[in-house]
C-alpha cells in the first residue's frame, strides 16, 4: 500500500477529528438536561457538518495530489485535475465568497517554436511558471492547463479590483523577465483574463468568462490585462 504524502496524512487527521467532534456531540444529546438545550445542541451541528466537508474536500484535494503528484510534467505547477479539486476544496471552504481566477496565456508562443525552437518554446513555458511562482502566494494554486495557458486561483476571498492588481503584477513580471537568455532578441509577453468564480458556479464557468476576458485581450494588441463579470 502506498504511503500518503504528509498533506493528505494531515488532511486524513482533519477529516477523522471532525467526525469524532460530530460523534462526541451526537452522543451527548440524550444526556443533556432539557429539550431546550438539545434543541440548541441541534441548532449547533450545521458547523459541525460544514466541518466535515471542509475536512472532506481538503483529503480529496490531497488524494488527487498524490495520485497526480507530479502534475504537469513540463512547469511542475498542477495539473487541470488537481486544479480541479483543489478549487472544490477553496469553495468549500468559503461558500459564501466568489472566488478569483486569472488565465495567463502566453503571447505568440507557436512564433517562438517556429523562430527559435520548440525546446526554446518549453523553457518560455517553464519560465512563465517560475515566475508566477515568484509572484504568488503559498495559498494560492498555480497550474498549466493545458498548451500555452496558465491558471491562477487566488487562495481565499479576494475583490475584483485587487485580482486585476496581481493579474497586472504578473504581466509585468512575465515581461520584465531576462528572456535574452533563452534566445537572442526573445521577448516575451502575455494576455490575462481576470474572473469570479460565483458561490455555487463552476470552475469551467469561471474560465470561459476568464477565456473571453483573453480574447479581448487579443483583439485589443495582447499584453494586457481585461475582466469578465
Amino acid at each position: 500500500m502506498p504511503t500518503p504524502s504528509d498533506d493528505e496524512a494531515d488532511a486524513l487527521d482533519k477529516a477523522l477529528a471532525a467526525g469524532a467532534a460530530l460523534s462526541a456531540r451526537l452522543a451527548a444529546l440524550p444526556s443533556l438536561p432539557d429539550r431546550a438545550a438539545q434543541r440548541q445542541a441541534l441548532l449547533q451541528l450545521p458547523a459541525e457538518l460544514r466541518a466535515i466537508d471542509l475536512a472532506l474536500a481538503r483529503l480529496e484535494a490531497a488524494g488527487a495530489e498524490a495520485s497526480t503528484s507530479d502534475g504537469d510534467a513540463l512547469t511542475g505547477l498542477a495539473d487541470r485535475a488537481r486544479l480541479d479539486a483543489a478549487s472544490t476544496a477553496l469553495a468549500l471552504q468559503f461558500p459564501d465568497s466568489p472566488l478569483m481566477v486569472i488565465a495567463v496565456d502566453v503571447d505568440h508562443l507557436h512564433h517562438v517554436n517556429d523562430t527559435w525552437s520548440r525546446a526554446t518554446g518549453d523553457a518560455v513555458l517553464r519560465a512563465v511558471a517560475g515566475v508566477l511562482r515568484a509572484q504568488s502566494r503559498p495559498q494560492d494554486v498555480l497550474a498549466r492547463a493545458g498548451g500555452d495557458l496558465f491558471v491562477v486561483a487566488l487562495g481565499g476571498p479576494v475583490s475584483t479590483t485587487r485580482a486585476l492588481l496581481v493579474a497586472e503584477r504578473l504581466r509585468a513580471a512575465i515581461e520584465a523577465h531576462a528572456w535574452a537568455g533563452l534566445g537572442d532578441a526573445l521577448r516575451v509577453t502575455a494576455s490575462i483574463g481576470v474572473a469570479a468564480r460565483a458561490p455555487g458556479e463552476s470552475l469551467d464557468d469561471a474560465l470561459a468568462r476568464a477565456g473571453a476576458a483573453l480574447q479581448e485581450c487579443k483583439r485589443g494588441g495582447r499584453n494586457q490585462v481585461r475582466s469578465r463579470a
